[in-house]
């Protein structure tokens, strides 16, 4: 048969070219020999391993330097029996019977573990790696781990775990790291605010494993080192918290409230000295705590203030002139020129009332008035200027901005309404700021909560510096205000629970009725007390509120449910927690009384 045309041509070029391949083929196989491209190792893939380590979370301090919340590094130790029945040199031998007790006792001895224990582990038949410990002694670890000891019947597992020293203190500022043993990322507080600081640079290592999984060391050939984080100090004094969050607990029992909350601000630079929230919860065990009990209410919960807005509309009206502390004004509640004005709560007052003594005895119909004349939008120009309805920007994740419309929705009730505290919303941490304004001669500052985050060399990449966000009012306008304060926590004001032996207080209570529906509560309160002290050259703000304390308005009551008569009112709930915490705040940071001559004298007998 022959083979004609293009079957003929087929016939005698294939094979040239198959050769011409192979020998292409041949020669790069022989270039990549030659520049050594091939590894020549026999691959063992599933023995081979790559770790991420973790870098060393850093620490959050308080600003007097005491440990809030820290890593630790934990180990876990894990026996292999069958490794340790063995001879290390001899495999097919058992192992030296004296050597095997020496390193049970010397196991034993270090991790602290009854000795019975060891040696059961040890002996455990047709199981590998028997739990042992879990311990975050470094002596212990540097003994086991080290090589030269001999324990290779031990597994170590290395972890880091983030521990709260101070327990539940402080928990809904600092917050909570998930439980990730490799990916561990703040989730709420300080830790997510911050995260980015804190988090250390993650490590790399990479080697190889021998049979039963432990890490053959001599073949390890990346190792990157892990770089620690940067440790973040607060403005919070540990001391100063403790303090708050003991007079919180107390007044939470004694008026039987479902919340409360409380801020230490410092006057003069906007530090945040304490906040805390109840009830608190465990950051260590943060998944066990419903997402209610992890909110921070000083800076999330938003509510209508009540009346200590009053001292806010005061501060507009003196400030534009239009009256002075000792300008009369009419209390007829049935007033043709205003438009339904609220009552006052059956108080009978005189035909007519100083605008001071509105203040002190918090009248409704005056300073409905008050705010009706103004307007509007003066009124809401003055809430924005001391920071009402938006962000203060404090350093922590969840700030509201709470809620105030703009005056052109306002209707003729809410002209009246508003300057009390009705129909508007705050934060407790604007009220704070917008005190502390008032303390401060009528300067608003930036309330803050971190004061400086520091590298692990010592090195600062973050320092605080005092922030001045606006001048609402004039230094006369907020001294002339202060001075009106002082009556509310005197005999005869409606907070005379408030007052601090030695020190003026320029404060105001607030007793708000909480919606409802599409109306208010009768018997749900927000009882607040705010107040600066002292009032003649201000430090500090203080703020306390308690939300739905037990209702009470009648004797009988008092007696049955063993809380106060009006034990709804900011007066009376809130102003002795407010007075406990301020006499403990002035004392610890050594303030000076301004009125010594008011100190009683203490009993020698």
């Amino acid at each position: 048969m022959k083979f004609t045309g293009w079957r003929e041509k087929v016939r005698f070029c294939v094979p040239p070219f198959c050769m011409c391949v192979g020998a292409a083929a041949i020669a790069v196989r022989l270039v990549f020999l030659h520049l050594d491209l091939v590894d020549k190792k026999p691959t063992t893939p599933k023995y081979d391993f790559t770790r991420k380590v973790q870098g060393h979370r850093g620490t959050i301090f308080s600003s007097e330097g005491t440990a809030l919340a820290k890593t630790t590094n934990l180990w876990e130790y894990r026996v292999d029996p069958v490794v340790a029945a063995r001879d290390p040199i001899h495999p097919d031998k058992p192992a030296d019977s004296a050597k095997r007790m020496e390193n049970i006792k010397t196991v034993a001895e270090l991790l602290g573990l009854p000795l019975a224990k060891v040696m059961d582990a040890y002996a455990v038949q047709n199981s590998r790696f028997v739990a042992l410990a879990v311990s975050d002694d470094t002596a212990a670890h540097s003994e086991l781990a080290n090589p030269k000891r001999g324990f290779r019947e031990l597994s170590i597992t290395e972890k880091q775990v983030r521990r709260y020293p101070q327990g539940r203190r402080l928990s809904h500022v600092i917050g909570f790291v998930n439980k990730d043993p490799i990916n561990s990322v703040g989730g709420a507080g300080v830790e997510l605010k911050y995260e980015n600081y804190l988090k250390g640079t993650p490590g790399m290592v990479h080697g190889a494993m021998d049979a039963v999984g432990r890490e053959d060391r001599s073949r390890r050939d990346l190792d990157i080192d892990a770089k620690p984080g940067c440790d973040v100090y607060l403005t919070i004094n540990n001391i100063v918290q403790y303090e708050t969050e003991k007079a919180l607990k107390e007044g939470l029992a004694e008026h039987r409230a479902e919340r409360a909350w409380a801020i230490v601000l410092s006057v003069k630079t906007g530090a945040v000295l304490a906040m805390a929230n109840l009830p608190d919860y465990e950051p260590e065990r943060f998944n066990k705590y419903s997402a209610d009990l992890k909110i921070n209410r000083a800076i999330s919960e938003i509510y209508e203030p009540g009346s200590v807005m009053k001292t806010i509309t005061a501060c507009a009206v003196i400030n534009e002139g239009r009256v002075n502390p000792e300008t009369m004004i009419n209390t007829a509640k049935n007033d043709p020129n205003y438009y339904r004005l609220p009552g006052d709560a059956g108080h009978k007052w005189e035909e007519r009332m100083s605008v001071r003594e509105a203040l002190v005895h918090s009248s409704n119909i005056v300073f409905g008035k008050l705010g009706y004349d103004l307007g509007p939008k003066k009124l809401y120009e003055y809430m924005t200027r001391f920071g009402l309805g938006r962000k203060t920007g404090i350093q922590l994740p969840g700030e509201e901005i709470g809620l105030i419309p703009q005056p052109g929705s306002w209707d003729k009730v809410k002209w009246s309404r508003a300057p009390i505290g009705q129909g508007v919303a705050v934060t407790a941490i604007q009220l704070a700021s917008a005190y502390a304004a008032i303390g401060n001669d009528g300067v608003l500052l930036r309330p803050y909560i971190v004061e400086k985050v520091v590298q692990a060399d010592g090195t600062e990449v973050y320092s605080h510096k005092r922030e001045v966000v606006g001048t609402p009012v004039s230094p006369e306008t907020a001294r002339m205000v202060r001075a009106m304060m002082t009556g509310v926590a005197k005999k005869g004001g409606t907070a005379k629970r408030a007052a601090v032996p030695g020190y003026s207080v320029a404060g105001k209570t607030g007793t708000a009725q909480m919606k409802e529906g599409r109306g208010y509560s009768s018997t749900n309160y927000n009882a607040t007390f705010i107040g600066i002290v002292p009032a003649t050259r201000p430090e500090i703000v203080v703020l306390v509120t308690f939300q739905k304390p037990c209702y009470c308005r009648s004797k009988s009551a008092s007696e049955t449910l063993g809380v106060p008569v009006f034990n709804h009112q900011g007066g009376i709930c809130a102003a002795p927690t407010f007075r406990k915490i301020a006499e403990i705040v002035l004392r610890y940071l050594e303030i000076e009384p301004d009125i010594p001559d008011e100190i009683p004298e203490e009993d020698d007998t």
